[in-house]
Parts: structure tokens; sequence; C-alpha cells
């Protein structure tokens, strides 16, 4: 294939910014009340948008779709999971909603098989960085400007005053894309040497982060920065694989005692209530009223929160409408069942040794990224609604994993620095 000019470049910069904020004209929306719309929703225009970028992958693949098929062979299970949302059409209780849930997550792979052969990831993360800092200004525009829009109209704080959303409906999602950007920025400073620009950038992006006021962005981001320090601690030793395994289970286990337990204290530390804000009843009745009805199949990918008779039960008893489970393995058991939940979950492991594996064979910021990458998805996978969706971190998750298993087979171990002045990301 020919390198990609700069207009494909310019046009690549384009798709990443639309997958993290959407069109500008989905921006101007107020939702009241506790309803905050679909997760995939989006205009007919936004419809359109998606089948150009569809447009631009086939062109880019025309006569070389042999090289798009060997990316997906690097983690067929990816592929399955999101042909398997397909295919719940057939027993979805929405199958408009499934439909094009599926089209759109489809669309969204084959585009990150396409920014996975096509560039290098020093390339995709100076793209992304260029996507995001664009998108961390449009953020501050609507919080200060356009107060009306850029404030979350959904989750009041206790002393009434509404949080950080950006071009966001929810603070929730403002604060996944800043933490996202924090660690895109942080590599790309790594990258290109940058000692002000951008950590400039990352500064901003982690005050989004603070300022939206939310607890699992919060804790996900403190997450991602002592990941960083146990992979570069542990990166040329043979104790890699066990401190990363050590670390992502504690982390687990944190987010999960948080959202588990009656930490009243700590998490009235945080402002928050003892039930990490509802998350527990919700996991609970999704289980007793969802999941029990329809164990072995579930209902059609994104069809339990689309369809009002599904969720009643589940909405009314936990006081939640947000139409996601807030958890990634939960919600693939309600629209695909176990099995749904079984490959999420086995990605994640795969993914995460060959994470491993790449740090010791690919020298720089580029052999960490992708477990880095992997680990932004697992974590926002616990609370949130996680990387299987139309967004830009699921373009990025396929860029790690297709890099991660293109190397999980050298035998060239990573050699760990003599001294403090050669160490580098």
């Amino acid at each position: 294939m020919r390198a990609p000019g700069m207009l494909e470049r310019v046009v690549a910069i384009a798709m990443l910014f639309v997958f993290a904020f959407s069109l500008p004209l989905d921006w101007f929306v107020i939702v009241g009340g506790a309803s905050a719309g679909t997760v995939q929703g989006g205009s007919p225009l936004t419809t359109v948008t998606f089948l150009s970028f569809l447009g631009v992958v086939w062109l880019s693949f025309n006569g070389n779709w042999h090289l798009a098929a060997s990316a997906a062979a690097r983690e067929p299970l990816l592929t399955a999971l999101i042909a398997m949302a397909g295919i719940s059409i057939l027993w979805s209780v929405n199958i408009v909603e499934t439909l094009s849930t599926a089209v759109v997550m489809t669309i969204t792979l084959l585009v990150g098989f396409y920014f996975a052969v096509r560039y290098r990831i020093p390339e995709v993360l100076f793209m992304a960085s260029i996507a995001l800092a664009i998108g961390v200004v449009a953020n501050y525009t609507f919080i200060f400007v356009f107060q009306q829009f850029g404030l979350d109209t959904i989750n009041i704080g206790t002393d009434g005053g509404s949080k950080w959303s950006g071009v966001f409906v929810t603070k929730n999602e403002l604060g996944r894309i800043a933490s996202l950007s924090l660690v895109v920025f942080g590599f790309t400073a790594v990258q290109r040497r940058s000692f002000f620009v951008w950590p400039m950038w990352a500064l901003l992006a982690l005050v989004q982060v603070v300022a939206s006021d939310s607890a699992t962005s919060l804790g996900a981001t403190a997450g991602l920065i002592a990941l960083t320090f146990v992979f570069l601690g542990f990166r040329g030793r043979k104790t890699l694989y066990g401190a990363t395994a050590v670390a992502m289970v504690s982390i687990f286990s944190t987010l999960t005692a948080l959202a588990a337990t009656n930490l009243a204290a700590a998490t009235g530390l945080l402002g928050k209530n003892s039930t990490f804000t509802g998350r527990l009843p919700l996991w609970q009745n999704s289980f007793k009223f969802g999941i029990a009805e329809r164990p072995w199949l579930g209902y059609g990918w994104l069809g339990f929160w689309t369809d009002e008779v599904s969720r009643f039960e589940v909405s009314v008893r936990s006081n939640f409408t947000i139409p996601h489970a807030h958890n990634a393995f939960i919600d693939a058991w309600l629209f695909i069942g176990p099995l749904g939940a079984i490959f999420l979950l086995a990605i994640y492991v795969r993914g995460f040794v060959w994470g491993a594996r790449n740090i010791r064979a690919v020298k720089g910021a580029e052999g960490l990224f992708p477990i880095m990458m992997i680990s932004y998805a697992f974590i926002f996978s616990l609370t949130e609604v996680g990387v299987i969706r139309r967004d830009i971190s699921l373009v990025l998750f396929v860029v790690a994993i297709v890099q991660a298993a293109a190397n999980k087979g050298r035998k060239r171990p990573y050699m760990a620095p003599k001294t403090l002045s050669d160490t580098q990301i």
C-alpha cells in the first residue's frame, strides 16, 4: 500500500475527532430529568458521516483486503464479539436499535483495522492528540461560554450545582474522554520529546478529569498512573507478568470494593453515596430482573436498555435510567448471553499477556502504549460502558490489540537500561 499523504492524514484526524466527540450538531442538546438518551444515539447526519468513514476504509483497503483480514486475525475474538452483536438481531427485543448499533460498531472496528494497518503507533498517537486537543478546547468553550449545554443537567451535586460535561451529555463521559486524552498527550509528549506543548495539554485534560467530579474517571486515572510506574519499574524483568497481574487485581479489587461495600466514610470524602452512585443495586437488579429472564441469549445488543418493558423493573428498583449497566461484562451478558461476557474477558486476558510481552519486545513509548490502552479499556469496563461501542477508545483499542498480538511471538526481550539517564518510557 502507498504511504498515506497529507490529505489522508487530515481525514484520519477528522475521523478520530468525530469518534471522540461526535459532530458539533449533536453538542447543542439539553437533557433534563433522569434520562440521558441512548449510548449510541446520533442524528441522521452522524449516520451519513460514519458511512462516509466506511468509504474511506474501503478506498484504503481496495485491492489489499488481505491486510485487513490479517489484522482481524490477530485477535479473532474481538471480531467474533462484534459479529455476535450483529447476529443478535435474530432474538433482539429492539431489532432496529440492535441492527443500527451493530453496523456502527462494525464500521468502528474496520476503522480501527485501518489505523492499525496504515500507520505506526507514534503516528496514530500524534493524530489522536491533535483530535483530542481540539476537543479539549471545545469542552472548555462549552463549559465557560455555552454553559446551558456544557454543564451536566442530570447529575446534580449535593450542593445543587451542575458539574462539567463539556460537549457531552454527562460528566462521566467528559471524565472518560479527558482521562484518555491525558494518556494520549503523555505518550505524545514522550514520543516527540516535548517539554511544554503536550505536557500543557495533558494538564488541561487532567483539570477536566478532576472538575468533572466523576469518581470513576478519577479512580481510573489514578489507577492508570499507578500502572505506568509498575510497567516501567518491571519492564525488563522476568517478574513483569506477576507485577502486571498483581497491579490489575489490586485496581479491580479497589474499584469493586468501592462499588460493592458500604464505604460511607470513604465515599463521603468524594461526595458520593455508599453504593458508588447507585451501581451496586443496578448490578444486582440487572442480574435478578434482566439476566435471569434471558440467561443464555440475552436481549440483543443494546436491546435491553432501549426497550421500556425490558428495563422497567431494573430502572425503577435501582433508581437508574441511564441506558447501560455501568459494567461492560454485565452488559455483554444482557445483550448476547454468557458467551459475550466470556469473550470480552478473554480478549482482555490475552491482551494483557500480549501487552506485557510487547513491553519487552519493543522499546520506547511504542512498546508501552498497547498495554496502557488495554488497561484503560479494562478499567473503564468495570464501572462504565467500556469500549465496545462507537468511540475513539475502540479505535485505539483495536490498534493496541493488533500491535500487541503482532509482537507476541518475539523472542528478543527488552533490555533494561543500565543507568537512569538511559531510561525512557
